[in-house]
């Protein structure tokens, strides 16, 4: 295990789970421009949910407890608030671009027309699966360690990048493609470019920077973090015929 970082020791691990929670009959059809409107417009009102009410709370939960007074001697604190502040303005960034271009090919997320008999349960517009993230996501921002937001940033992103880079394998030529077809090459193009992969990369760095020791209480602690990740993502992708 010497000289092994976090983030390879999960994925070593976990491999399975991380395989299952990165791969899905949703990211193959998205990728092939085969699925339906309706699983793909239900699929951007969640994930909008869990990136607009949850992962913001998080990410400005998690920087604010950064200790910034001490960033000029811990190089990783510096880096750290670089990769939060990115993630922030990022996410506001990625939930226009969810709403511009679903309304601009005909998947208007919001669109009262749309809306499942669920929508008027006591979840209201979230899905049992996207409440519980969002719920996860404000818990270890109000209440989880440094260590634990990292890893928790790290293991959603690079989960992300992951299956829409998986999605992006299944993508083919296609003639006169649909309007859904349309919308799904500007995600899949969006969601697996250079920049994005960038911000990854700097989250399993400063994860990894941390010096998470395997084993130890905190190690115990995000390692179950990382395990409550993949179980959300594996149950995030909805069902398709």
């Amino acid at each position: 295990m010497s000289g092994q970082k976090f983030s390879e020791y999960l994925l070593e691990k976990y491999a399975e789970d991380f395989k299952v929670a990165t791969n899905h009959p949703f990211l193959q059809q998205a990728g092939e421009g085969t699925i339906d409107a309706q699983p793909l417009r239900e699929w951007l009102k969640q994930d909008y949910l869990y990136a607009f009410v949850g992962y913001i709370k998080f990410a400005s939960s998690l920087l604010s407890k950064l200790p910034l007074a001490s960033a000029p001697e811990q190089p990783n604190i510096a880096r750290a608030v670089e990769v939060l502040t990115f993630s922030l303005s990022n996410v506001k960034r990625e939930t226009d671009f969810f709403l511009s271009t679903a309304a601009e090919h005909g998947l208007a997320v919001f669109d009262s027309k749309f809306q499942s008999h669920a929508a008027s349960g006591l979840l209201g517009e979230y899905k049992e699966v996207t409440r519980g993230y969002v719920d996860f996501l404000h818990a270890i921002g109000g209440l989880g360690s440094i260590e634990e937001g990292f890893t928790l940033l790290w293991a959603m992103e690079k989960a992300y990048f992951t299956a829409w880079s998986n999605a992006k394998t299944h993508l083919r030529p296609i003639e006169n493609p649909t309007e859904t077809q349309k919308a799904l090459a500007k995600f899949i193009d969006n969601w697996t470019n250079e920049e994005f992969k960038e911000f990854v990369d700097g989250c399993e760095e400063i994860m990894d920077a941390a010096e998470i020791e395997v084993g130890s209480q905190t190690g115990k602690a995000c390692e179950e973090v990382f395990k409550r990740t993949l179980w959300l993502e594996q149950r995030f992708w909805p069902e398709v015929n």
